[in-house]
């Protein structure tokens, strides 16, 4: 493995925190494969995310041609990254964060065909035109890395020149119309409860599409052809692949198993049932948590096997069911509803209340403390 620091300003411009000296901490003592025994002591979101193997089923399944180059972009703490140098010839690995990127080196190695750049993309001079692009969570991001009044345009203008001419574009992404953002699941970005779907309060920041939408722009950059695949849940812990000519059906979506990243406040209503009349109603392409797309210039000939695929992915394993377990919540308006608002005899049912109006304030424009706030403080002031 190569590792190149000439791009790198010394300052890393994203991060998650302190969580992220925990994953490499945790990488050293266990390694990958020991996720297991990781997860029976730290099984937070950010720990999780970035360990799981599910992660690694995104481009698991994906038929990359032989001896192709790849330049992965926005690479983070390298949970995909062994498996696209598994897959491919040689890898270039981009990220922004150094810290970032220690995980990586930790992960990959022993892997002779990567070489790891530490910088800004849109800096980087690359000698080398490519077979494949990854942006695996990336896009999304233009504008704030992209100086641009159309950074979408611009940015993948510019991953465009670094395509050989039958070159594929690889991309991740959340739908902005996705199911669980209906049910009440904050915006994964931004943070806020229907944020995506009532158009973004913040209109220059980051924010994802439709797949009309998305897909025009993608057209717009020179991406004439295009190919859409549904990872399930989403495409951050996928743990099945549809397509268009491979679509759910009832019986593989009895398995599903939704989940909701940050804290759980709760969703209104179950994701498995709705996907099921989703389906009976040819809607589900369209209202698909995530999107995993090929584009490109030419015309996209990809043949895979997806039922087949599909078993070949990984599982999520008992040490995991804890994850998807406490971070999905239904809200049952017509039963517990109504008894919590009538009992209010539970700390716990209040706290839920409390994090409820919480959530309202820190998704308002003019937020102010509300009732329910003042009398949980008046009623637990004196209490330890």
């Amino acid at each position: 493995m190569k590792v190149n620091y000439d791009f790198y300003t010394g300052t890393d411009e994203y991060c998650d925190g302190s969580t992220e000296n925990d994953v490499i901490s945790y990488l050293k003592e266990y390694g990958e494969e020991g996720f297991d025994k990781i997860f029976e002591k730290d099984i937070r979101w950010p720990v999780y995310y970035h360990i799981t193997p599910i992660r690694k089923n995104i481009l698991k399944w994906y038929p990359f041609k032989e001896n192709a180059e790849v330049l992965e972009v926005g690479a983070g703490m390298g949970a995909i990254t062994n498996v696209l140098c598994e897959r491919a010839a040689h890898v270039t690995a981009v990220d922004l964060s150094k810290q970032r990127t220690s995980a990586i080196i930790e992960r990959c190695k022993d892997k002779e065909n990567l070489e790891l750049i530490v910088g800004n993309f849109n800096d980087i001079k690359f000698n080398k035109k490519f077979d494949y692009i990854t942006l695996i969570g990336v896009l999304e991001y233009a504008p704030l890395y992209t100086n641009s009044k159309d950074p979408f345009r611009t940015f993948l203008d510019h991953v465009k020149t670094l395509l050989k001419d039958d070159g594929k574009l690889l991309i991740a992404i959340e739908n902005q119309m996705g199911l669980k953002y209906f049910s009440g699941a904050p915006e994964d970005h931004t943070g806020r409860i229907f944020d995506g779907i009532t158009g973004y309060e913040n209109k220059n920041g980051i924010r994802t599409f439709g797949k009309k939408e998305l897909k025009e722009i993608l057209e717009n950059s020179g991406f004439k052809y295009t190919k859409f695949y549904y990872p399930l849940p989403d495409y951050k812990l996928p743990t099945k692949i549809f397509s268009d000519d491979y679509m759910p059906n009832e019986e593989t979506i009895e398995d599903y198993r939704p989940y909701v990243a940050n804290d759980n406040l709760g969703v209104l209503f179950d994701e498995k049932k709705v996907y099921k009349e989703l389906i009976k109603n040819d809607m589900f392409q369209d209202m698909a948590n995530s999107f995993f797309i090929e584009a490109s210039s030419k015309e996209i000939e990809t043949k895979v096997d997806l039922e087949e695929e599909n078993n070949k992915l990984y599982k999520i394993d008992e040490s995991e069911k804890k994850f998807f377990d406490e971070h999905y919540f239904i809200k049952d308006y017509n039963n517990e509803g109504t008894k919590e608002k009538n009992t209010n005899s539970s700390l716990e049912e209040e706290n839920r209340r409390l994090r409820e109006e919480l959530n309202k304030m820190s998704n308002s424009l003019s937020w102010k403390v509300t009732k329910p706030i003042r009398d949980f403080r008046t009623k637990h002031k004196n209490k330890g």
